[in-house]
């Protein structure tokens, strides 16, 4: 079996499309690595053929391929009119609709069988032995034929791929992520646009009745891996950060606070890492410290960039994605938010950089970053034949 990728963004990147050809095709064989398959350039694509028995698997592990528009899966076959036809058929047949139409195209115009010879002599065979209409404006039932000296490739019609840019194209930054519904798909959008990203967790005493969060955190870094083949997890406990600014601050202040460390503590392992941004799943008013005003005075506590992919995303919408990507399940389940801790009866709902700054001024901020950093754990994951392991 053989698969054609496409991928259109990347094609459009004039002089530096060797780069990410290269790196796609880098991936895609570390994605496809334990399947028998091979991975070569085949004009402005990648074709990536396999063992007939691996073709389900790999059709599955290019669901995950970032940077790939398009996936066309064929059967390569003697460039003949006689040897196209049953297989043509078989492809027509396994599909529903009362008409059909044939693409045939010929890249290599040295190649002595014309388009139209082939697509009139297998339509009338499919024709004769099916009894369908043929429509080429609006056909049921569609099959792609791409005729080479190499032989012809015999396909149905393209299947959309997961699009983006290549992983690790794009620079590497650092994302806050939780258990929950919005940090995921946040990371995940910025992998998708080429982004290497690294991943923090804040954790703490989880509320009675809920369980600690760094499983659940572990799955999603797990899954994440899949579209971008290694993965860095940095654990980083919290409680004694919010013991002191509940020891030292204004309650109305504390969520606000709690997240200006978090930053704080972040931007520090981005510039340890050679990070360029930080990634939060900040939704525009979805709690009340994600209010515009208080959005501008927590990230007024660093000056690396943050990034809020999902910043105009309603839940439902975030949770939509969720599910495409497979996080949802695991951020369905009851875990604890390090934030919820502690919680004020009236968190402040439109603070300014300087009330916060004023609020947190009997704090030792850089000692307080300083333990946090001491105490981080690092868990790696990376893809390797076929499964997400550690290490």
């Amino acid at each position: 079996m053989d698969f054609l990728l496409h991928g259109h963004e990347m094609n459009l990147k004039g002089a530096n499309r060797g780069f990410f050809s290269t790196r796609l095709r880098a991936n895609l064989e570390r994605l496809l690595a334990s399947t028998g398959s091979t991975v070569g350039m085949r004009g402005l694509g990648l074709l990536v053929s396999c063992p007939p028995e691996a073709d389900g698997e790999v059709r599955q592990r290019l669901e995950f391929a970032l940077g790939v528009q398009s996936i066309t899966a064929g059967e390569r076959v003697a460039p003949d009119p006689e040897a196209i036809a049953p297989v043509a058929l078989a492809m027509i047949a396994s599909q529903s609709g009362d008409s059909f139409a044939l693409n045939v195209v010929r890249p290599d115009k040295a190649f002595p069988l014309g388009s139209y010879e082939v697509a009139v002599h297998v339509g009338r065979y499919i024709e004769q032995k099916l009894g369908l209409a043929v429509d080429l404006r609006h056909p049921a039932r569609r099959c792609t034929i791409v005729l080479s000296r190499k032989g012809a490739l015999v396909s149905r019609a393209a299947e959309p791929g997961l699009g983006g840019m290549p992983a690790g194209t794009a620079g590497r930054l650092l994302a806050l992520i939780s258990s929950g519904f919005d940090s995921p798909v946040a990371a995940f959008r910025l992998i998708r646009r080429g982004g290497r990203v690294m991943l923090i967790h804040f954790y703490g005493a989880p509320p009675q009745g809920q369980t600690l969060s760094l499983a659940q955190v572990e799955q999603i870094a797990r899954q994440l891996t899949r579209y971008q083949l290694h993965t860095r997890l940095y654990l980083c406990p919290f409680e004694p950060v919010q013991r002191a600014i509940v020891a030292g601050c204004p309650s109305p202040y504390r969520i606000l606070l709690y997240r200006r460390m978090m930053l704080r503590i972040a931007a520090a392992v981005a510039g340890q890492i050679h990070a360029h941004g930080l990634i939060t799943g900040d939704s525009l008013a979805q709690v009340a410290s994600q209010t515009v005003l208080n959005l501008e005075a927590v990230s007024a506590a660093v000056t690396v960039p943050v990034y809020r992919p999902v910043i105009g995303d309603d839940k439902v919408t975030i949770q939509a994605e969720a599910r495409r990507i497979g996080t949802f399940d695991v951020s369905e389940q009851a875990g604890d938010d390090c934030c919820s801790a502690f919680m004020p009866r009236s968190p402040a709902l439109a603070a300014s950089p300087a009330e916060l700054a004023a609020a947190e001024q009997d704090l030792d901020l850089e000692a307080l970053t300083a333990a946090s950093l001491a105490t981080l754990e690092t868990r790696r994951y990376r893809w390797d034949s076929g499964a997400v392991v550690a290490g």
